[in-house]
């Protein structure tokens, strides 16, 4: 019933703008309380279709008791929707989304579920993840790219209760607060385009700045797909994180990797011990008062954060207090540079070539042929 409801929602909005597949993204988790806003109103119904009022409201802060508390008043619900008035769109902590938005009581707190048509989802994930002035062949590549990740893990994820989340562990997705004309215009030139392998949508992992060769997904996670195995990538120069240097403190660090379940204790050395086939570091070792420990490198800057430590393409010049470190690149390093397919939109490539070099052997379709 509650997916009945919701596509009954999406056919009563105008067909131009909603025609299309809808993508579940996670907006929220685990929280105490969310409050949901709109100008224009809202309704708030339970996965059944009753309506808790009959009057749309503009305001509403939901809390967990024995059910969602909307307003201080106990619904004994564990679900419930809340639906924008024709045209209207809904705030989340004050940040705008079109769509229908879902709140779930988990044991863990609140899950908020932004429901919404995967072209208006686009909308706000273009823009966040590619500077809008960008060539607009290289908006076109984000917008496919971004486009066919989504849907595949929508195919990955059927039966869970969101298709991805709202982050750089998904995608990030700022909603209707980042809309931009440029990157709506590449994604109307691209409509329903994704690329696929094999008859079924490929893996489109992308990242910001390679600053060497492309990574081979099945050296960093475990995925053989031939298109994901590493291109050579000379054109991301002028990307701010081609190189980079970091200090960071001893005592960080070990608050950092016992936060992600490491208690290591007072360290005494920390040093490379593999690395991929195009230079990046798979795993480190690390000597701590309690013994050694062996943690892969993609976990290390998880714990100290994707900005402290861009990229797993580092070295360390130092170790002491201070950690000196000095890298190379922004991202994982898998599937498409985002620098270099902006050097190869400036250079006159158009988007479907950029797209088949660093996806080699995928073919650029629409989404209704492999439905």
């Amino acid at each position: 019933m509650h997916a009945a409801l919701i596509a009954l929602f999406f056919c009563l909005l105008p067909t131009a703008a909603w025609a299309g597949e809808t993508i579940r993204v996670a907006l929220v988790e685990n929280a105490a309380q969310v409050l949901v806003t709109s100008s224009e109103g809202f309704f708030i119904k339970t996965p059944s279709g009753e309506r808790l009022s009959d009057h749309p409201v503009t305001s509403a802060e939901i809390r967990i008791q024995k059910g969602l508390v909307v307003n201080r008043k106990e619904t004994l619900e564990k679900e419930l929707l809340f639906l924008p008035r024709r045209g209207g769109k809904i705030a989340v902590n004050r940040q705008i989304f079109d769509g229908v938005i879902s709140i779930k009581k988990r044991p863990e707190g609140l899950l908020v579920v932004n429901e919404i048509d995967i072209e208006r989802y686009l909308q706000g994930v273009v823009p966040a993840e590619m500077p809008p002035d960008w060539e607009m062949e290289a908006l076109k590549v984000q917008a496919v790219i971004s486009r066919t990740y989504a849907l595949y893990q929508r195919e990955s994820r059927r039966g869970k209760e969101y298709d991805l989340v709202n982050s750089v562990l998904g995608q990030v997705y700022q909603g209707d607060s980042i809309k931009d004309s440029r990157a709506s215009l590449a994604i109307a030139q691209t409509r329903g385009q994704v690329l696929t392998y094999e008859g079924g949508l490929a893996l489109t992992f992308f990242h910001s700045t390679s600053a060497g060769p492309t990574e081979d997904a099945s050296e960093r996670w475990n995925i053989s797909l031939p298109y994901l195995k590493g291109v050579s990538c000379p054109l991301d120069r002028d990307s701010p994180y081609h190189e980079w240097k970091r200090t960071i403190s001893l005592d960080a660090l070990e608050s950092a990797l016992g936060k992600m379940g490491y208690p290591v204790g007072a360290i005494a050395t920390l040093a490379p011990l593999q690395w991929s086939r195009a230079g990046r570091l798979l795993t480190v070792r690390i000597l701590y008062s309690g013994g050694e420990l062996i943690v892969k490198a993609e976990d290390l800057r998880k714990a100290l954060g994707y900005k402290i430590l861009p990229s797993t393409h580092f070295t360390i010049d130092s170790f002491g207090r201070e950690v000196q470190i000095r890298g190379m690149g922004y991202g994982h390093g898998v599937g498409l540079c985002q620098w270099g397919a902006k050097v190869m939109a400036e250079s006159g490539l158009n988007f479907d070539e950029i797209l088949l070099y660093y996806y080699p052997g995928v073919t650029l379709q629409s989404y209704e042929e492999i439905k």
